[in-house]
């Protein structure tokens, strides 16, 4: 396969820092909407913000250990069958782990946000 993509020109570190910090901004207004804006107690804000920002954090582990196993078979198929030329393993394996990072910043965002409550 090409080594055109994200192995050769270096990962974009700053893409990832910002996917987290988007996901901790998300989850933060989300537990202080639920908590301020519709009146749900602390604890109930904290056990709806964290499992939705452990949502993608979960689907991107499992896409990721998925393209990292079959994504060179997927590449060459869908270039093979003409479906989608402009699909890598690479992005593919980038994709899954800005999920991971928005995810994991989320759940930061979602803790940091209940500790003054104690949750």
């Amino acid at each position: 396969m090409s080594q055109a993509g994200v192995e050769v020109a270096g990962r974009d570190w700053g893409l990832f820092a910002r996917a987290a910090g988007y996901g901790a901004a998300a989850a933060f207004a989300l537990f202080y909407v639920l908590h301020l804006g519709v009146g749900t107690s602390p604890r109930q804000a904290s056990e709806v913000a964290f499992p939705l920002a452990a949502l993608p954090f979960a689907v991107g582990l499992v896409g990721w250990s998925g393209v990292l196993m079959s994504g060179d078979a997927i590449e060459g198929f869908s270039t093979e069958l003409g479906v989608s030329e402009g699909w890598t393993a690479e992005s593919g394996r980038q994709a899954m782990a800005l999920l991971i990072a928005f995810g994991l910043g989320g759940m930061v965002g979602a803790a940091v946000a209940g500790a003054p409550y104690g949750v």
